[in-house]
């Protein structure tokens, strides 16, 4: 077939040699869209996977793990952010006297609880201001809604089939931490998920019911700098970085979309 004028051009050659090495790019790894946020080696989808290949199951036997659930800590938090779309947001941050370090709001879920709503009621208790999930938009494994699937609101949000992603305004967990708990040897995997303060960022005690988190910690303010010069772990620290990053992805749009949500849900 003749190739068009622009295709003949050198910008046309030019595009379409970058294209080819984008290409072969795509087929092994994804572009890393967050510099020194990437804690795995992801690939694009392979739909060839030799489940023959005895070096398959092993690679799964080697890295997976697996518990009971006695032996697992379930646990979820949050990075509340205020003013998450202004030019000066601040994160919520606690400092536990009876250890002496700073730490992001988390607890363990209760039994029945949901990993969100244990998130924002660990929070809250524990800081004294009330929280609510904050939407932004990143990529998530989980699949779209069924009812979205339906409706065909997904045509919005697609699910990126040579990758597994969903790109879309969610309440979805932002990552995921695990560590060893020092006092009992449990395995402690913890949950984490975006929030904003309901209306007042001041600690009120009255949202905070046991007495041992009123006495233990105090709630403090600080920009993502500050944060990150005073938490001490690096899994918070990481937290704190995806989130501020995932504010900064958002468009005019998504502050305006995520404000009529919140009108139509009765909450602004």
């Amino acid at each position: 077939m003749a190739r068009s004028l622009c295709e003949k051009s050198p910008v046309g050659v030019e595009k379409r040699k970058l294209g080819r090495r984008v290409a072969a790019c795509d087929r092994t790894k994804f572009a890393k869209n967050y510099q020194g946020l990437s804690r795995r080696d992801i690939r694009f989808r392979d739909s060839v996977v030799n489940w023959k290949d005895e070096n398959v199951w092993e690679k799964i036997r080697s890295q997976g793990c697996y518990h009971k659930s006695d032996e697992i800590i379930v646990s979820c938090g949050t990075v509340t952010i205020n003013e998450a779309e202004g030019c000066c947001p601040k994160v919520l941050v606690v400092y536990n006297n009876r250890i002496g370090i700073y730490q992001l709001p988390k607890g363990r879920k209760d039994i029945g609880e949901g990993y969100l709503e244990a998130a924002i009621r660990e929070t809250t208790e524990e800081t004294g201001v009330a929280v609510r999930p904050l939407r932004l938009r990143f990529g998530s494994r989980s699949t779209p809604s069924r009812s979205a699937t339906a409706t065909g609101l997904t045509m919005r949000n697609p699910e990126d089939l040579k990758t597994g992603v969903t790109r879309s305004l969610s309440n979805e967990m932002i990552g995921v931490s695990e560590d060893p708990d020092p006092a009992t040897g449990a395995w402690r995997n913890i949950h984490w998920y975006a929030a904003k303060p309901c209306d007042s960022v001041q600690r009120d005690e009255a949202c905070m019911p046991i007495r041992d988190d009123r006495e233990k910690f105090s709630t403090h303010w600080f920009s993502e700098a500050e944060a990150l010069s005073k938490l001490k772990l690096d899994d918070e620290k990481f937290m704190v970085r995806v989130a501020f990053q995932y504010t900064r992805n958002m468009s005019t749009d998504d502050w305006l979309d995520n404000e009529s949500v919140e009108k139509k849900e009765g909450v602004a």
